[in-house]
């Protein structure tokens, strides 16, 4: 099955039968975390002599799930996570359909002491999708379980995010915890500049955050789908795909 897409009067077409998925599960043991975030927590939902759970006793299996978005798993974020003038829903923003996209790989340099995503190879003239996927080295499976708290995790330099945004890029998918470092004060400089926020704030960006490329996926040019779930919040879990074009 193939989709036709349609992009600034250029045509592409992308292979559905053949879909690397780049998203991370809200895990029920050590999953991915930051912040000093705790794991999800499960429960078996339970209301009077009614317990959800088969083995118990129960008619069926119920459970209730409390897990951040940020912390646990591959999330979607929207304006709404750092503006202040009023709560924005990345539902009612980010139209998740599918985009262009291109995967690139970069490795991380120490700038002022903080781990920091190396883009000095790219040229920027080249990259011309509505989305920047962005693996980051050393890469290995390792990441969809590594806990990033106080470990000095990679992010995006304020000046390497302002030449993204002058690349016309709408959404950002990285594999690490955060686009900023862990712990910087608040500032949280990148997302600022990328949603250019409070100046002239871009409603319809997102960033994606947590997510894992595997290296049998290669660098180039796809087609993405987000697969936002439908939370009504300012970032929520999310499933993201990518499709090889042919």
């Amino acid at each position: 099955m193939f989709l036709d897409y349609s992009e600034n009067g250029k045509s592409i077409r992308a292979d559905l039968v053949k879909p690397h998925p780049i998203g991370v599960t809200v895990s029920r043991k050590q999953g991915v975390s930051s912040f000093e975030i705790e794991s999800a927590i499960y429960k078996d939902y339970q209301s009077g002599d009614l317990i959800g759970n088969k083995l118990k006793g129960g008619p069926c299996n119920l459970e209730t799930i409390s897990f951040t978005p940020h912390g646990n798993s591959t999330h979607t974020e929207c304006l709404g996570h750092i503006a202040t003038d009023r709560p924005y829903r990345v539902n009612e923003l980010i139209n998740d359909t599918f985009y262009s996209a291109e995967l690139i790989t970069v490795d991380t340099k120490v700038t002022d002491g903080q781990n920091a995503l190396d883009f000095e190879s790219i040229n920027w003239d080249s990259i011309n999708p509505k989305c920047l996927v962005i693996r980051s080295l050393p890469n290995g499976f390792v990441k969809t379980r590594t806990d990033y708290s106080g470990q000095n995790a990679p992010a995006i330099l304020p000046k390497d995010m302002m030449k993204i945004v002058e690349a016309g890029i709408q959404h950002i998918l990285i594999d690490l915890p955060s686009v900023d470092p862990e712990w910087d004060g608040g500032k949280l400089s990148s997302h600022h500049i990328f949603w250019n926020y409070p100046e002239k704030p871009r409603f319809n960006c997102s960033i994606t955050e947590f997510c894992f490329i595997s290296d049998e996926v290669k660098d180039g040019k796809y087609i993405l789908k987000l697969n936002i779930a439908p939370f009504e919040s300012d970032a929520s879990p999310s499933s993201p795909v990518l499709y090889p074009l042919v």
